[in-house]
């Protein structure tokens, strides 16, 4: 008798050696899961959220998991990983608010005055660290995470945030292969229609450019110190 990840691998890779799996329903955040893959096992780990979930859920959760650490581009989609992703896409209309800041509020109400006619409720928003991520969003936790870098830059965050925004209207898809499609035709034309995009792009790049070199220097600065 299979448990729920063994039959999450037989039913989608029903030609490969069912390997030695393990499944821990642990401390992760909201309804987030992760996998790794060693000599020994592979270990799938998801928020006790989950143990509340119907089984076929949580199978098409450990598929989509086992389709990226496997590295399989082109798979016919299952009834389970259909499951899964609807499930995804109704989380956000159900969670509720529990982070916010001043700062991502008063943009993310602007934005959504200006753009989405009020219409959007207001997710959960985080400020983030670092260059390389701007802005994110979350399905699963129904979270806008913009980085700090971009607060002293109204113009440029409300850019970002609107972008966000977009990723909770539009949501995602899953196409014939099973891959999930977060840039739809929908969004591609919604995210045209902001003033000076191409603009906008052009400052955020400059900006990125400026703040790596900063951090370029002033790691060069305390290697010299303490080297």
């Amino acid at each position: 008798m299979y448990n729920i990840p063994e039959l999450a691998f037989k039913r989608l890779f029903p030609n490969r050696k069912l390997p030695n799996i393990v499944l821990e329903y642990g401390r992760l955040h909201e309804f987030n899961a992760n996998v790794s893959l060693s000599f020994v096992k592979l270990k799938i780990q998801m928020s006790r959220k989950w143990k509340d979930v119907s089984e076929d859920i949580q199978i098409g959760c450990i598929q989509e998991l086992l389709l990226k650490i496997y590295k399989v581009k082109r798979i016919n989609s299952t009834i389970e990983i259909d499951l899964y992703n609807n499930f995804i896409r109704s989380l956000s209309d159900h969670l509720p608010q529990t982070k916010t800041h001043p700062v991502l509020e008063e943009s993310f109400n602007r934005i959504n005055s200006k753009f989405f006619n009020k219409e959007l409720e207001t997710p959960n928003l985080k400020v983030g660290k670092g260059v390389n991520l701007l802005g994110t969003y979350c399905y699963q936790s129904n979270t806008i995470t913009i980085s700090s870098m971009l607060l002293e830059y109204l113009e440029l965050l409300d850019y970002v945030m609107f972008h966000e925004m977009l990723h909770k209207k539009h949501k995602y898809y899953s196409t014939k292969t099973g891959r999930s499609m977060h840039h739809s035709t929908k969004f591609r034309k919604d995210e045209k229609s902001y003033p000076d995009a191409k603009l906008l792009e052009k400052k955020i790049q400059s900006l990125i450019n400026n703040k790596r070199r900063d951090n370029r220097k002033s790691k060069g600065f305390f290697n010299k110190l303490f080297g």
